[in-house]
């Protein structure tokens, strides 16, 4: 089982949970969501995610791809699950992390502005 924050993904059950509740996904959406964090952090590209997600020799439109993501958002109930990186692709992101206020706030020993 895969964690990302709250979401929980069982490739083997495939079943998602969002903080306990069961997340209902079609079965391509459910395997868009379960490559996503195969790299923690990794940005998949449009052709990546088409050649892993769909199929090598997939030739329908990129459209297709951002109709699912628009539905996973849609259903993980926050947008900022799946991050568009411009011109590379998509990475899924824990929108309920928290982040460093500051570059400064990474370094051991920093004292915050």
């Amino acid at each position: 089982m895969q964690h990302v924050g709250p979401l929980a993904i069982d490739r083997r059950t495939r079943q998602v949970h969002l903080a306990g509740d069961a997340v209902a996904l079609t079965p391509k959406e459910f395997d868009l969501l379960a490559y996503l964090p195969t790299d923690a952090g990794a940005v998949y590209s449009r052709q990546q995610i088409l050649d892993e997600v769909w199929d090598p020799h997939f030739f329908g439109p990129t459209k297709t791809l951002d109709a699912h993501i628009a539905a996973l958002r849609r259903k993980l109930g926050d947008t900022a699950w799946i991050a568009t990186v411009r011109g590379v692709g998509f990475r899924l992101v824990d929108p309920t992390a928290e982040t460093p206020t500051s570059p400064a706030a990474d370094r051991p020993g920093a004292v915050p502005r």
